[in-house]
């Protein structure tokens, strides 16, 4: 089904991300399962969600790296005439236009992983939060054996505002 985020009608609140597959049109999230709300004239009706995915498509513009640098390099280069953008190029993130980004907070501090690395980990969602063209999924890794290790953790996506929400089926609550 086509959704309209700003007005949503799910909930992936307490279950886990079990995947995430990144292509260049869109992103697909698979979670273990989630909760469908519908309303109808005696009240809301809930339902478990099986095998749900939701599906993300990505923005038509895209950049290079090298384009990224370029466009990146010119605005600071109007600050700074002596910037060589050619040379700091490689600081740019190679998947810098993915419209995917995961980060690992402890300790008050946050490391940023790649794809692989968290797809090592187990991430329950605790809190989701969507805006136009973005979506945030916050939550804690429970994958390490001493919990002392466990961290916090959040994946950013930015899209382009057009998703589709997909399951096997739904069992009323």
């Amino acid at each position: 089904m086509k959704l309209n985020l700003l007005n949503q009608v799910f909930s992936f609140h307490d279950f886990r991300l079990v995947n995430i597959e990144n292509f260049p049109d869109k992103i697909l999230l698979y979670f273990d399962q989630g909760i469908y709300f519908e309303k109808n004239k005696e009240g809301q009706v809930d339902y478990m969600m099986t095998n749900p995915r939701l599906v993300l498509h990505k923005t038509d513009t895209s950049f290079s790296k090298e384009e990224m640098g370029e466009i990146i390099g010119g605005i600071i280069k109007t600050f700074d005439p002596g910037f060589d953008f050619e040379s700091e190029l490689n600081d740019i993130d190679d998947d810098f236009n993915n419209g995917l980004e995961i980060n690992l907070y402890k300790d008050g501090t946050y490391r940023r992983i790649s794809l692989e690395e968290f797809l090592k980990l187990d991430f329950e969602v605790i809190n989701e939060s969507f805006g136009y063209g973005y979506m945030r999924f916050s939550g804690i890794v429970t994958s390490f054996e001493d919990t002392s290790e466990w961290q916090d953790g959040s994946i950013e996506i930015y899209y382009n505002n057009d998703a589709e929400l997909l399951y096997d089926s739904l069992e009323k609550l």
